[in-house]
């Protein structure tokens, strides 16, 4: 056979080889590529808060931090000496945060995690209370305590549906938390829970909390307040007897009323 035709049966089988390699050689290519696609659009599903909380004279030390995600417990933090917190862990990047402080009016604001590794920075600024003096009613109660209660010990008085609790029982038992006051109470039901505090149901679920008129819808109460702090509870364990400035008709596990100290 001559020298070309060799020639042209060995470029013919070099052809064939190199058209078998090249899917091969590609195939390869996309199997090895397709994990780090997958690993850069990977998200880690938790999302973090970093705040901070600022006043008329700068950073808001020992604010109170609730944020709340929907379908989940809320989440609660105290800022620190900088005014500053952090959050990490939240199942969600639909977020709806209250803070409270002593001496400003509490806020409350939604907030959306957009920021790169799913944390979102946001500078909370408060508005100081301004004192009205419209006018000073003097009741006589026969043993004194605070005015700012007179409604709750009218109702106390009169109203057969609910169940109270004084701060001075808060005062004698000093609880750890403010559920193990209401142990007692006819229709709670108060559990250990994993997170901080107990929970509290009625009729197997949870009431909504109110503290101070401030609805909180999801919160525990031994998330929002401290045993120290409170004046009074009022206990509803049905909408019977709500004051109506209180009634919800979501509450249809009952209602629990906390007024704060002054």
């Amino acid at each position: 056979m001559s020298s070309r035709g060799w020639r042209g049966r060995w470029r013919a089988s070099v052809a064939s080889v190199v058209a078998g390699l090249v899917p091969m050689i590609s195939g390869s290519l996309r199997a090895q590529s397709a994990p780090l696609a997958s690993d850069s659009t990977r998200q880690t599903g938790t999302y973090t808060i970093v705040g901070a909380i600022t006043g008329l004279d700068g950073a808001v030390a020992n604010a109170d931090v609730l944020i709340a995600a929907a379908g989940t417990a809320p989440r609660s933090v105290r800022s620190d000496s900088a005014g500053n917190f952090t959050v990490s862990g939240l199942p969600s990047a639909e977020l709806s945060i209250r803070v409270r402080a002593f001496g400003y009016q509490p806020r409350t604001l939604a907030v959306r995690v957009r920021g790169a590794g799913n944390v979102e920075h946001v500078t909370i600024a408060l508005e100081p209370v301004v004192a009205e003096l419209a006018g000073v009613n003097v009741f006589d109660r026969g043993g004194g305590g605070d005015r700012k209660l007179d409604e709750y010990y009218k109702r106390k008085a009169r109203n057969g549906f609910a169940h109270f609790v004084d701060g001075s029982v808060f005062d004698e038992r000093k609880p750890r938390f403010p559920s193990e006051v209401l142990r007692s109470v006819p229709g709670v039901v108060v559990s250990a829970r994993g997170r901080v505090g107990n929970m509290v149901t009625i009729r197997g679920c949870s009431p909504l909390v109110w503290v101070d008129g401030v609805r909180l819808p999801g919160a525990q109460l031994d998330e929002v307040v401290s045993p120290d702090d409170i004046a009074a509870v009022e206990i509803y364990n049905s909408f019977a007897g709500i004051p109506a400035p209180y009634f919800d008709r979501t509450a249809a596990c009952g209602t629990i009323l906390v007024w704060l100290r002054s």
